[in-house]
């Protein structure tokens, strides 16, 4: 892994049951790019069930669902790649990009239910996300590749810390629209931060803050006044990209992309990875980007208790200074097709 990529479990005893379903529609994250090389299989494990990511011959990366429907082999442990499709370790049956069955050695024919769930893949931003849908239904929207990385100006992505928190997915992609806990709770990095605008444009948010900044101790020694922009772009609730505008003397811009990702019923994984405009100074890009990312792994890390021991208020006491809470929650709620009557 990249610096700063650790891998932090803060698992706790799950909160009490919360009536929102656990696995929201949209589009989720399940491995990065660079850990599933040409020709590989990996185990995987999300939205409580197991799963088999391969990447083809062609360099396509294809999820199914893992265990044969033959006698429950998992596909991710000990499966092979052949072409475009991958091979049951324990008695050789072949399934293609869409699940099917398609060779069964020494059988003269194939079952006719003989396939798995293929899931619907995106491969972007250095990530490979798959669609849950609680109907199953096809997706309508993708999350798109960030123009910045379609330029030299900006660095390469360098992955993040990694978490594992007992909490449910809306409320962490809900911290960023509740300015009001981020002077108390993020108090070594904000100073102040005001909400300005919460624009929906369909599945996605975009949530613009004014953010004044502890960070730079130097600018502000200098008598700068270290703050700028925040713009926390939604897409769906596995998706949030930070952009920030940072002005301390110069100006620094930073892309924080950060994903929600639900393991199971009760354990969400949390993924971060980082971009930074390049400043004319090489060794000074590096060291500021190292100083994002463990910047960014402390925002979390002092979040985490907090996510993993609080409950869900549907009906929140709130003052002026929380953030459009309520205006979220109506967004989010489109996520939900299962609440949704047939």
């Amino acid at each position: 892994m990249s610096d700063g990529a650790v891998v932090r479990d803060l698992h706790r005893p799950a909160a009490p049951p919360c009536r929102r379903p656990p696995f929201p529609d949209g589009w989720f994250r399940v491995a990065s790019s660079a850990d599933l090389p040409r020709g590989s299989v990996r185990p995987l494990r999300y939205f409580g069930r197991d799963l088999v990511a391969f990447r083809s011959s062609t360099d396509e990366v294809r999820v199914l669902d893992a265990h044969c429907p033959h006698l429950g082999a998992h596909l991710g442990h000990g499966g092979r790649v052949e072409g475009e499709s991958i091979r049951c370790p324990f008695h050789g049956w072949r399934f293609d990009a869409d699940g099917r069955c398609v060779e069964i050695p020494n059988a003269r024919r194939i079952p006719s239910r003989a396939e798995v769930r293929a899931w619907p893949v995106h491969e972007v931003n250095g990530m490979v996300m798959v669609y849950h849908h609680a109907r199953e239904e096809a997706p309508s929207w993708r999350v798109p590749a960030m123009p910045e990385m379609a330029t030299a100006e900006w660095t390469p992505w360098r992955r993040g810390a990694e978490w594992r928190l007992a909490c449910h997915i809306q409320d962490i992609a809900e911290n960023g629209i509740d300015t009001g806990h981020m002077p108390l709770v993020h108090a070594t990095q904000t100073s102040a931060i005001t909400s300005e605008c919460l624009e929906p444009r369909g599945p996605m948010l975009v949530h613009t803050m004014n953010h004044v900044y502890r960070l730079f101790p130097l600018a502000r020694w200098l008598g700068l006044r270290v703050d700028g922009p925040l713009e926390i772009t939604y897409h769906g609730l596995g998706c949030a990209v930070n952009r920030a505008l940072v002005n301390a003397g110069v100006r620094l811009q930073y892309l924080f992309l950060f994903t929600f990702t639900p393991v199971d019923g009760e354990v969400v994984e949390i993924c971060s990875q980082l971009s930074m405009k390049r400043l004319r100074n090489p060794l000074l890009t590096w060291g500021l980007t190292r100083k994002a990312l463990r910047e960014g792994r402390r925002t979390i890390d002092q979040d985490a208790p907090i996510f993993e021991h609080k409950i869900h208020r549907a009906e929140p006491l709130l003052t002026e200074r929380d953030g459009p809470i309520m205006q979220y929650r109506r967004w989010a709620a489109q996520f939900y097709s299962e609440l949704a009557h047939p």
